[in-house]
């Protein structure tokens, strides 16, 4: 029986690189560039901006159906404005954990700044008093029980005062810019006073140097030390005062006693100077006294506004009828005092009210200046 051999399979045939030279590549569809809104200060660095897209998409993100449609034309937008926003809160993160510090800085460096401590003064602040007229300048008087002296508010009580007031200013109370605006302007006439006073005084020192004589200021064999720690650059402007006040005593005193002034002179100079400062502080302490009552507290520019909170309305009414009309520089924070805590942020739109009110005010001013003008004519 014949039999036939099968016949060996060949081989698999080897392709050469001529082969695969000759077949066709595929090809893989390209992706597609994405428009998308973008802003100068974007903190992308193509410019992407997520306020734009949101805008652009408006329509889009209030839909829910279409935010859950892959095949929406949009989604593909919306996927990448999640994920931006994404980015800007891990980016936002970062910032905020290194205390924005520099790519430069490392970061335990950065985080060494939440454990540094406010400034503390190095040692105890102090003044050296020696009249007594300074000492009762700056301590006041209490009321005497069972007597009829009136009290005297004494620079320490001011002090409070300022601070109470400097306080106020963080809640944008209009009045008490107003207080401490008109405390300074009063100031600044005390010191010229004093500062007169001090200088007619070492003239006629000097004077008596160029004869021959040289006379030393008096001062106090045993000059008291208060220790001071004021809670706000307004009370070491009230120290300052004291101490000038205490040195144009002195003064007064040595001319006194070297026969360069009388005594009649000297305590009416010495009288006069201690009433104006002492009126400067009582106008401090009024300001205080009503813009701390429990009614007033809340009083701020928004009171202001027309048709606006009711007892924002009796706040106004009740300081304009102890203080009188805010003055519209005031309002406005065109003029502002020396030292404030007034950080806010408004938006423009506030900003445009505010300003509308501060005209309105300065209409009024100057309706009120030409009637009183008129009047003044007709007297």
């Amino acid at each position: 029986m014949a039999t036939t051999t099968p016949k060996p399979q060949s081989a698999a045939k080897k392709v050469s690189a001529k082969d695969l030279s000759a077949i066709a590549p595929v090809s893989v569809p390209a992706a597609k560039k994405m428009l998308y809104a973008t802003e100068s200060n974007s903190p992308f660095d193509d410019g992407y901006s997520i306020a734009g897209e949101t805008a652009a998409m408006a329509d889009f993100l209030a839909d829910p159906e279409r935010k859950h449609n892959e095949l929406d034309p949009d989604y593909d937008r919306y996927i990448e404005l999640i994920d931006r926003q994404d980015r800007l809160e891990m980016m936002q993160a970062t910032y905020q954990s290194r205390k924005g510090a520099e790519a430069v800085v490392e970061q335990k460096e950065a985080i060494s700044m939440n454990f540094l401590g406010s400034l503390v003064d190095e040692q105890v602040d102090q003044m050296a008093l020696h009249t007594k007229e300074a000492f009762r300048m700056f301590m006041g008087r209490a009321r005497d029980p069972g007597k009829e002296v009136q009290p005297i508010i004494g620079g320490k009580r001011v002090a409070a005062a300022l601070r109470t007031l400097w306080m106020l200013t963080a809640n944008d109370n209009p009045y008490a810019d107003w207080g401490l605006l008109r405390h300074e302007q009063i100031l600044k006439q005390v010191i010229k006073v004093l500062g007169d006073h001090i200088k007619d005084a070492q003239s006629a020192l000097d004077q008596q140097k160029t004869r021959g004589l040289s006379f030393s200021v008096l001062q106090s064999s045993s000059p008291q030390i208060l220790n001071l720690g004021f809670k706000s650059p307004y009370g070491y402007a009230i120290a300052q005062l004291v101490s000038d006040f205490d040195y144009f005593v002195r003064l007064q005193k040595t001319l006194e006693r070297k026969n360069l002034r009388s005594d009649s002179q000297v305590r009416q100079i010495i009288t006069e100077t201690t009433r104006v400062i002492r009126h400067a502080f009582n106008e401090t302490a009024r300001f205080d006294r009503w813009l701390m009552r429990d009614q007033m507290k809340g009083l701020c520019r928004a009171d202001f506004v027309p048709d606006g909170d009711p007892e924002g309305a009796k706040r106004v009414q009740f300081a304009t009828e102890v203080f009188g009309p805010c003055p519209s520089e005031v309002y406005s924070a065109k003029l502002q005092p020396r030292h404030s805590r007034r950080y806010i942020q408004i938006s423009p739109a506030e900003r445009e009210l505010l300003q509308k009110i501060s005209d309105e005010m300065l209409r009024m001013e100057r309706a009120a200046e030409s009637q009183e003008a008129d009047d003044t004519k007709l007297v």
